[in-house]
C-alpha cells in the first residue's frame, strides 16, 4: 500500500468512529428526553388528580352544609312539635305553669349569651388608662401634664 491508500483508510476508520461516537452521545441524550417527557406526563397527572381532588372536597364541604343546615332545621321543627304537643296534650296544670316559667328564661340565656366582642375594658382593666400608674401623693408637683392621644 501507498501512503494515499493509508491516509484513506484513516479518514475512514475516523468516520466511522465519530459515527458511533455521534450514535453513542445520541443514544445517551435520547434517554434523557424521554425521561423528561415521562416526567412532564407524570406532572400532568399529577395536576389532573390534585384538581379532581379539589373539585371533590369542594363538593364534600358543599354537600356536608346543606346536610347540617337541614339537620338544624328538622331539629328546630322537632323542637317546636314537641312544644306544642307537650302544650295541647299535658293534663298536669302544675306542668304547664313550669312550661311557662322556663320558656320566657330560655330566651333571655340566647340573647343574653350573644355578644359582641370587644377590644377594651369596663374599667380597670389592662386596657384601662390609668392602668399601672401609681396615685398622685399629696407631696407630688401639680405640673400640667401634656395632653394624651
Amino acid at each position: 500500500m501507498n501512503e494515499g491508500n493509508i491516509d484513506w483508510v484513516v479518514a475512514i476508520v475516523a468516520l466511522l468512529a465519530g459515527i458511533a461516537i455521534g450514535v453513542l452521545i445520541r443514544h445517551f441524550s435520547g434517554s434523557q428526553r424521554n425521561t423528561s417527557q415521562k416526567l412532564k406526563q407524570r406532572l400532568a397527572e399529577t395536576e389532573l388528580e390534585l384538581k379532581k381532588l379539589r373539585e371533590s372536597v369542594n363538593t364534600h364541604f358543599a354537600d356536608v352544609t346543606t346536610l347540617a343546615r337541614n339537620i338544624t332545621r328538622q331539629s328546630e321543627e322537632l323542637q317546636a312539635r314537641l312544644d306544642t304537643d307537650a302544650g295541647t296534650m299535658a293534663s298536669d296544670p302544675a306542668l304547664k305553669r313550669k312550661r311557662q316559667v322556663i320558656a320566657p328564661e330560655d330566651s333571655e340565656e340566647e340573647t343574653n349569651a350573644l355578644h359582641v366582642p370587644r377590644d377594651y375594658a369596663d374599667s380597670n382593666g389592662t386596657l384601662d388608662e390609668s392602668y399601672g400608674l401609681r396615685q398622685k401623693q399629696e407631696g407630688d408637683s401639680t405640673d400640667p401634664q401634656p395632653p394624651r392621644y
